[in-house]
């Protein structure tokens, strides 16, 4: 197996969807529309039928869901012609990301000021929802999936002076935590506190049996990338998304 297919297998096992369909080899996510990952098709293993046949059943499926179909791509995709056909199909390519990893390594972090939860309790997603547009506008089914995530989740809020300044979750599988939904509010940003909630989840991971650490940025946020570069991630790959009317 391929290292970028394996990490997207852990992808999908930390973030699930509410519906996920298998069909000659790609996997089809659905979520209310509620990010792209869990919204879109991955294409992961071989695949044998007509690919415009199966290209016009997921348009049918998305477009039941009131959703433009989408497709979750690599450099590994399948079959390797896929992101030319669905380019020469009027497919958008949109989003581009980096998935970033490191190992996780370095003296143990104070993690005093760090309330850590097991689940997505009332404090945590109101700080979250605050934060994060696309999940306040999607409360209904953010915390659907939310819900869904596998037992070993930490939800985590920094504080300081009082208040809650950032938050942020992360998820074990085996030797690897995911690292998702980091945010700082507006007015504390520029103090360190990004950089200080992604060391401390780390070592809540490492405490808890991770040895690898991942997480996924937008290629265009390059002050997110520069930050995690000096925390020790590198980039294993990039994903994009191929949209659809």
């Amino acid at each position: 197996m391929s290292r970028i297919r394996m990490l997207e297998e852990i992808s999908l096992n930390l973030w699930p969807a509410i519906d996920s369909r298998f069909r000659d080899g790609w996997i089809i996510r659905y979520a209310g529309g509620y990010t792209n990952r869990a919204n879109s098709v991955y294409p992961l293993y071989e695949t044998f039928e007509a690919l415009n046949y199966k290209i016009e059943e997921v348009k049918h499926f998305y477009t039941s869901k009131g959703l433009p179909p989408m497709f979750k791509l690599t450099s590994v995709s399948r079959p390797a012609s896929l992101d030319n056909v669905l380019g020469e199909l009027g497919f958008e390519e949109k989003d581009r990301a980096l998935v970033m990893t490191k190992v996780i390594a370095g003296q143990p972090r104070d993690l005093s000021d760090l309330d850590v939860l097991s689940s997505p309790e009332d404090k945590w997603l109101e700080l979250f929802f605050s934060l994060n547009k696309r999940a306040r506008e999607n409360q209904v089914w953010a915390k659907r999936l939310l819900t869904l995530l596998p037992p070993k989740s930490m939800f985590v809020l920094l504080k300081k002076k009082g208040m809650f300044v950032g938050c942020g979750f992360a998820v074990i599988q085996s030797d690897f935590v995911g690292l998702f939904g980091l945010a700082v509010r507006e007015s504390e940003r520029r103090k360190g506190y990004g950089r200080e909630i992604t060391e401390k989840l780390l070592e809540v991971g490492r405490k808890r049996g991770a040895k690898i650490a991942f997480l996924q940025v937008d290629e265009q946020n390059r002050n997110a990338i520069a930050l995690y570069s000096k925390i020790g991630f590198h980039e294993e790959y990039q994903y994009w998304y191929r949209v659809g009317e």
